[in-house]
């Protein structure tokens, strides 16, 4: 049978073609990159080389070159693997460089035999190489723009983290990560700029109860309403966040202390909006804290949600206490 040398800087990958290529009773050599692959090549002659396209030292397409131009081995059969180079460009640049085959990855048994046997019944044939500096110019202009594919990808797929490390799952707003993060840089533009701020600290009203009495659905719902209420409530300019549980927190730029009772009024006429189109014992309602942020004062975020929380906790015991007198 056949000595086939396969390129690839993955030890899986090269074991998996080993394996598969090993039941048909081929002769496997194996090498990390084209550098190795061409050493190992011209001392052993294989019948044929499969190798990968993207690959440190060497990729593939230097190595098919240097292969095609060594007159011991420029009639090797040479097959491409690639997990990403499957334009009509690639493929056009393969040939020049006398491969006429490409597999994808992962790969497929059937099509790897096949695709080998192909190559044992045509062999390469005396291929017009590019010039040098043709070559190299096609050849860097291409891994230019695979790479610049793959640092767009990579920042992409870090953006959808950074975005998911801050959002609430449930809600889509900030969580508590997102509102520290979000809320820490409109803090320093309204100092600099001297934009007035208010800092609003809210829960939920009896979530137990709702998930107690009706399930937890309809626990996630009325988190979910309540988002619908602030986000109605409040602008884009404004940091809304679900801080954990049934904690919500707003903080809302160009908006000062005489403004606020305002605000309270447009958040209660929008719960009451809510609430009257709500089947019978699914109204919700909050408590309330709400602080003007001092500018001028060096409080942190964590330290100005503390104030907030306080007056939270004076809300709900106003609550309380009128509850008690009735």
């Amino acid at each position: 049978m056949a000595n086939i040398l396969v390129v690839d800087d993955r030890p899986a990958n090269r074991d998996l073609l080993a394996t598969l290529l090993g039941y048909g009773g081929h002769h496997i050599m194996e090498a990390g990159d084209g550098s190795e692959a061409l050493e190992l090549a011209r001392s052993e002659t294989p019948d044929l080389i499969i190798a990968d396209i993207l690959m440190p030292v060497m990729d593939g397409f230097a190595l098919a070159r240097r292969i095609r131009t060594d007159p011991l081995l420029a009639k090797v059969p040479i097959i491409f693997q690639t997990a990403h180079y499957l334009t009509e460009e690639v493929r056009r640049l393969a040939q020049e460089c006398g491969v006429e085959h490409i597999l994808s990855k992962p790969i497929e048994p059937q099509q790897l035999l096949h695709t080998v046997n192909e190559a044992f019944g045509h062999p390469p044939t005396g291929s017009h190489l590019p010039k040098t500096a043709e070559f190299q110019q096609k050849h860097l202009q291409l891994l230019a723009d695979k790479l610049y594919q793959k640092v767009t990808e990579l920042e992409q797929a870090n953006m959808r983290l950074h975005r998911l490390s801050l959002t609430d799952e449930l809600t889509g707003i900030n969580n508590r990560r997102g509102f520290m993060f979000h809320a820490e840089e409109l803090l320093k533009f309204a100092r600099r700029a001297g934009y007035p701020l208010c800092l609003l600290y809210l829960d939920l009203d009896d979530l137990k109860h709702i998930n107690d009495r009706f399930g937890h659905a309809a626990g996630d719902a009325a988190l979910r309403h309540t988002t619908h209420i602030l986000t109605r409530t409040f602008r884009e300019s404004d940091i809304i966040a679900r801080l954990g549980g049934d904690e919500f927190a707003v903080l809302a730029l160009d908006t000062n202390a005489s403004e606020i009772e305002a605000v309270q009024k447009r958040l209660q006429s929008n719960l009451d909006e809510h609430n009257a189109q709500s089947d019978p014992g699914h109204a919700l309602s909050f408590s309330l804290g709400v602080i003007p942020v001092d500018l001028n004062s060096d409080l942190t975020t964590t330290e100005l949600l503390e104030h907030a929380d306080a007056a939270l906790y004076a809300n709900k015991q106003q609550k309380k206490n009128r509850k008690s007198h009735r």
